[in-house]
């Protein structure tokens, strides 16, 4: 056994300092012993099971796996927050190795004395009332997270690029990376996009480990966990279930947890664990043959972590959106790393409900959405939706939030984009330090830096304690139902085609009019998105959300402006086909102008390059065909939006606090604030952070008030109570 050295996350290669009675290390600060087999191994990877039994000054033993650090080395990391001498034994299934079996040494844990949260307050772990994270000695710890999926490829360059991403993160709150320990999605496995320096983490058919992918891992993850962030380490992506048996993910478990466990990290045990993989007959479902799997391997982790880091699973957008989904015994897991959808207002009502259902349910966990929207996937949702995202999940009660930008979760660079999918699709090519700068990221550390300045393990969330004033959904009086042909003539056969179809509204800015206000709101039963000027403002998949969109007013130019939109008709769902929209713009002289669908609209059959800008030559497309009026049959009604979801959001402590988070430009109501009581109010800016302090507001007799909008913002807006 060579002489102990303190591991990695530390500093790189440093050895604990002397003291009498033998080596240190300080509390929380893993030390990494290593052993060299005398016997002589044609697969020590596989031949080779060996443990360290570490007894703690209290009495306690804690097996730790070691890991084969290739050739006939293999190494021990440790780590405790208890002082004092911690000895150990070793224990190998090469019982006759005598470099391996039976080696036994020591290790003092000594106070730390250095300013890294993570070893000054103590890794993250769950907090007593299971409802939130803390730091070892109790302080909360809201987590604010990036999605690095292909971070410890050699996709993201270290150390100048991986560097300088975690810098940007950290200038703007982050504390934790979610990140995949070498068996990636969106590729085959063994494919060389999933290649670090060193190779690939397996060999060929999963034969063996490769300690050298680990070596440079190593090298990544330790200057997260140096910067005071925490990994969270997603073992594999779940349909490599198709491809190893339980037992090579068991190992490649095993491997994680004696190379990181000592290490203050989070555990995710797969990603996207009920999804087959997408070349498979059954995708995309629910798969609940892969639930149970993983479900044993989450037993098996958990009982074989002498660390009890706090372990999850990534579940699919499918059916249920939460971790819960992905285990057959929800007891196995210790916080719901949700994913919902990838959209707009759509997702939101998704995701809003997903959240409020897992906060609710028993048993109790911290819950963050691990995977919401990201931003500018498809070059469609732009910074307002992440924003969204966040607020709507932690006002009703999750405990931190994980960003994504598209670029960066894939760790695209230029000139090489990730590429195809094996399902075909492409998700983009902006490079990550392009994607680095989009607006969400900053604006969710613009949300924590918000929550974190009140005792926000203490909120509740009220959705009832705001509403809108009025009513805030734009009337579609005069909008007719379009299509490119009288409906008798569209096929409802549920084994037709898909059939896309494409209009476009063009209209003229009055010169000199400036537009304060531009509003869309789109019906329809199925997929439909829309472009103002070439660009992409909103996407609707049906007809329940009645979806909105308020913020639209930077994208119009003067002269000349083109509303575009397709939208699908699928005879398989049995649904109408069907197009309903309008278009209202807000001049700053108080005069509106309304563009609903009618026969003035035009109506095409096919993509066209360049349709959806203003510049095109529609001259050759013949007029919508109105099929229907608002009301009609076979669409029936038209209702608002479900105002509990799509409405203001609000959270906080009663009586103390309160935080609403307003989707809308609109004045709304405050609800239960106690008769004549007094409150301080300030707005807040979500996409700058600028704070505006507002006169005290004074509630009525029956406990309301009205607030009104910011002057100037067209968008979105949050409203800060204290008493």
């Amino acid at each position: 056994m060579s002489s102990p050295r303190r591991s990695a996350p530390s500093k790189t290669n440093a050895r604990p300092r002397a003291r009498a009675g033998g080596p240190s290390t300080p509390a929380y600060v893993p030390a990494e012993f290593s052993f060299t087999a005398r016997g002589a191994y044609a697969d020590p990877f596989n031949q080779v099971v060996l443990d360290a039994l570490f007894t703690d000054p209290a009495g306690i033993v804690h097996r730790v796996p070691a890991f084969w650090a290739g050739g006939k080395v293999w190494k021990v990391r440790y780590s405790s927050p208890l002082l004092g001498t911690h000895t150990f034994r070793t224990e190998c299934s090469a019982a006759a190795d005598q470099g391996l079996h039976g080696q036994t040494g020591s290790i003092t844990v000594v106070p730390y004395k250095g300013k890294n949260p993570l070893y000054a307050r103590g890794p993250v772990q769950v907090a007593p009332n299971k409802q939130h994270f803390q730091h070892a000695d109790g302080t909360p710890f809201f987590w604010l997270a990036d999605t690095w999926w292909m971070g410890l490829s050699s996709r993201l360059k270290w150390p100048q690029g991986f560097k300088k991403l975690a810098a940007d993160r950290l200038k703007k709150g982050f504390n934790g990376i979610q990140i995949i320990a070498g068996l990636y999605p969106d590729m085959y496995a063994f494919d060389p996009r999933g290649a670090n320096e060193a190779g690939q983490a397996w060999e060929e058919n999963f034969a063996h480990i490769r300690p050298q992918y680990f070596d440079k891992a190593d090298e990544r993850l330790a200057y997260l966990v140096e910067q005071g962030i925490t990994p969270c380490i997603v073992g594999l992506w779940g349909y490599f279930l198709a491809w190893m048996t339980d037992d090579q993910i068991k190992a490649h478990w095993r491997y994680l947890v004696g190379r990181y466990g000592s290490w203050p990290v989070l555990w995710c045990t797969a990603g996207e664990a009920n999804l087959p993989w997408y070349l498979a007959k059954n995708f995309p479902e629910d798969d609940r043959s892969m639930v149970a799997r993983w479900t044993k391997i989450i037993r098996y982790l958990r009982e074989l972590d002498p660390f009890h880091r706090p372990i999850s699973i990534h579940p699919t957008a499918i059916n249920r959106y939460t971790s819960r989904n992905c285990t057959e015994d929800e007891a196995l897991i210790d916080f719901d790393l949700m994913q919902c959808c990838h959209g707009m207002n759509e997702a939101n009502e998704i995701m809003t409900k997903a959240v409020r259902e897992t906060v609710a349910a028993e048993p109790r966990m911290p819950v963050f959405n691990g995977e919401p929207v990201y931003e500018n996937l498809g070059g469609k949702l732009n910074g307002p939706w992440p924003r969204r995202a966040f607020w709507s999940c932690v006002l009703n009660g999750a405990i931190g939030h994980t960003y994504g930008g598209n670029g960066i979760w894939q760790c695209n660079q230029p000139g090489i984009p990730h590429g195809a999918s094996p399902h075909g699709g492409n998700y983009g090519e902006t490079p990550w330090e392009v994607a680095m700068n989009y607006p969400g990221s900053g604006q969710c550390g613009i949300g924590k830096k918000l929550i974190t300045r009140f005792d926000w393990t203490k909120f509740e969330p009220h959705v009832e304690w705001a509403a809108y004033a009025g009513n805030p959904w734009l009337p579609l009086d005069g909008a007719k139902w379009l299509w490119t042909s009288p409906l008798s003539e569209v096929s409802m056969d549920k084994e037709a085609p898909a059939q896309r179809r494409f209009f476009r509204k063009t209209f003229d800015l009055p010169k000199g009019q400036k537009v304060v206000r531009a509003r869309l709101r789109l019906i329809n039963h199925l997929h439909t998105e829309a472009e103002l000027n070439g660009t992409p403002v909103a996407v609707a998949w049906d007809r329940q959300g009645s979806p909105q969109f308020n913020d639209l007013t930077q994208y119009l130019k003067p002269g000349r402006n083109v509303l575009a939109l397709w939208t699908e008709h699928r005879p398989a769902s049995g649904r109408p086909a069907g197009l309903l929209a309008c278009l209202e713009l807000t001049y700053a002289n108080g005069k509106t102008q309304r563009f609903a669908s009618d026969s003035s609209w035009k109506a095409w059959t096919g993509k066209r390059e360049d349709w959806s800008t203003a510049d095109f030559d529609d001259s050759g497309w013949p007029a919508a065909q109105v099929v229907g009026q608002l009301g009609d049959q076979p669409w029936g009604p038209v209702t608002a939006p479900n105002a509990d979801i799509n409405g203001p959001q609000s959270a906080g402590i009663p009586g103390a606090v309160r935080v609403t988070y307003v989707p809308h430009d609109e004045p709304i109501v405050l609800r239960d604030l106690g008769a004549g009581t007094k409150w301080r109010a300030t707005h807040l800016d979500p996409a700058t952070g600028q704070e505006k302090k507002l006169p005290a507001i004074t509630a009525k007799a029956d406990g309301t008030a009205t607030v009104a909008n910011p002057k100037g913002r067209d968008g979105d807006w949050v409203l800060v109570l204290e008493a």
